[in-house]
């Protein structure tokens, strides 16, 4: 009785809504804030990082998987809450974190730029071997294994430059779109945490 019982519930359909758990959880009125909690303001930052420039990586990874949930057309408040400090750290951090999605958009436009010129590279190639092998087969007559040969290698070029353009350069204009979304983020403070 006791088996059945546990195949049932491994068996049993889940409701639940990733969606309504985003709304609920990270959305407050038109904006989707998220949270951050810094028990010390060099949290914000690489551990060895002296003169506080970059941002840790724990910290970039957590907005980064709350912000992947938040729909694109929304716009994102990064909630700090930390010690208080002046307005000169504000700024600090404000800009430390606009610079570090700011690279983020700069490294994913130059993945792009060098696909495109991938791809374009592969598509003549491919299509420079699908000719030979064309006028090869036509005129030379060749023998079954140097066709055969040609046809694989401009079909494997032809097919990576679809999948450069269709798969890889979509996933590349999300995560462009997700880092601009984090960009433009209005960064606020709530001073509740003393620091150690």
């Amino acid at each position: 009785m006791e088996i059945k019982r546990n195949v049932r519930r491994k068996n049993r359909k889940i409701k639940f809504s990733e969606n309504q758990y985003v709304e609920n959880v990270y959305f407050q009125e038109d904006r989707a804030v998220i949270p951050v909690r810094l028990d010390k303001i060099s949290d914000l930052y690489m551990e060895h990082d002296y003169k506080q420039m970059e941002l840790s990586d724990s910290v970039c990874k957590y907005i980064e998987e709350i912000a992947y949930m938040i729909p694109i057309n929304t716009d994102i408040e990064l909630e700090i809450h930390c010690p208080k400090v002046d307005i000169e750290t504000q700024l600090r951090m404000k800009r430390a974190i606009k610079n570090n999605y700011g690279i983020e958009i700069d490294d994913v436009e130059y993945d792009m730029n060098s696909q495109n010129i991938r791809s374009i590279v592969l598509l003549i190639f491919g299509v420079i071997l699908l000719t030979i092998n064309i006028l090869a087969d036509k005129y030379l007559n060749l023998n079954s294994i140097v066709s055969n040969f040609l046809c694989v290698v401009w079909w494997v070029a032809i097919w990576d430059t679809i999948e450069i353009q269709m798969l890889d350069k979509s996933e590349n204009k999300w995560k462009r779109l997700n880092y601009q979304q984090l960009y433009d983020s209005n960064i606020t403070f709530v001073f509740d945490l003393e620091e150690e």
